[in-house]
């Protein structure tokens, strides 16, 4: 008996990139994928994207082009509409390597207990394909708690099974920069990582261009992230020490997090580890050891002193695990 491939649904967000919209519009179609559907969310674009879309138009399943609020909106109005069982949003300056749809659906059809299939993914600056780099893809360590810590998605190579996101969405459209970063989390806290799939596939290819947010804005992923860590931090009670590690920011992401995870203490300590690490290596040793005692508060009920001592050794580095164990005594 014939199996149905699953329905791949992609949302192509765009405002102006009439530049480079035709590439990522053909990496799509071009995939020749059976069971496909396209849509194009553009904000009102002035230049020729418009014409470029109405070319393809009997191929795209939706597009419309009109004035919103953002990159994040976009996804969102795509989103709404997309009715596929994977989901991925690709931006209209990148574009899709050949057959990477057929290798995704492949993945996630052998592999039923999968909810997120992670790739990797071509890099390169604009004018300089040749010295491309590879991307690892989405960071994902050795617990749920490192991984939240880490907080590194790969998103144009990270495709989502759609009925394990759907109570995420919309996502909030006040951020502009960490919108995948909000989703990623969303589900780790939720779900966890057990049904993540790591490939070592390239899908997607990531260019880098003057008005790329990733190089003119690069500084404000950092606040809007650390604006996300101080929403959870707050929910989570965490102590003022924490907030402190973060740049300064106006005010958390009014986000209300579901988290299954317990003890959710783990969370923090997870966080406090990092920036301990962080403070050691700018030779702050106090602020080190003082973060370093409340990963040790958190985590005492649940691990020996060996457990705890080999913890500090594999989560630090190891000369700063020496200093700290000294002042932790």
């Amino acid at each position: 008996m014939l199996i149905s491939q699953p329905k791949i649904s992609i949302v192509t967000p765009s405002f102006n990139q009439g530049k480079y919209i035709e590439q990522t519009i053909l990496s799509v179609l071009d995939q020749h994928y059976p069971n496909l559907e396209y849509i194009i969310i553009d904000g009102g674009s002035t230049d020729d994207t418009v014409d470029i879309i109405k070319k393809y138009k009997d191929q795209i399943t939706y597009w419309i082009s009109e004035p919103d609020k953002g990159q994040t909106h976009a996804i969102n109005k795509g989103f709404a509409k997309c009715t596929g069982d994977i989901f991925n949003w690709l931006n209209s300056d990148d574009y899709y390597e050949p057959g990477a749809l057929q290798t995704i659906s492949n993945l996630f059809t052998s592999n039923p207990a999968v909810n997120i299939v992670c790739g990797k993914e071509w890099s390169f600056v604009e004018g300089s394909y040749e010295r491309r780099t590879l991307n690892g893809g989405s960071v994902i360590k050795a617990n749920v708690f490192e991984t939240i810590r880490i907080g590194i998605i790969d998103q144009p190579c990270t495709f989502f099974r759609k009925k394990s996101i759907d109570s995420f969405f919309p996502l909030n459209i006040d951020l502009h920069y960490v919108m995948d970063r909000l989703l990623w989390w969303s589900y780790l806290l939720k779900n966890g990582q057990d049904s993540i799939l790591q490939t070592d596939k390239v899908f997607t290819n990531f260019r880098l261009h003057p008005q790329s947010k990733s190089i003119g804005e690069a500084a404000l992923f950092t606040t809007e992230f650390d604006r996300l860590k101080l929403s959870l931090f707050q929910q989570l009670n965490a102590p003022e020490i924490l907030e402190h590690q973060l740049s300064k920011t106006d005010s958390p992401i009014n986000i209300q997090w579901e988290i299954w995870i317990q003890p959710q203490s783990f969370i923090l300590a997870a966080f406090a580890s990092f920036f301990a690490e962080r403070k050691y290596v700018n030779n702050d040793l106090t602020t080190s050891a003082t973060l370093m005692k409340l990963v040790k508060k958190w985590k005492q009920n649940n691990m020996n002193i060996k457990e705890w001592k080999l913890w500090i050794v594999t989560n630090l580095f190891p000369s700063a695990s020496l200093t700290i164990l000294k002042k932790l005594k």
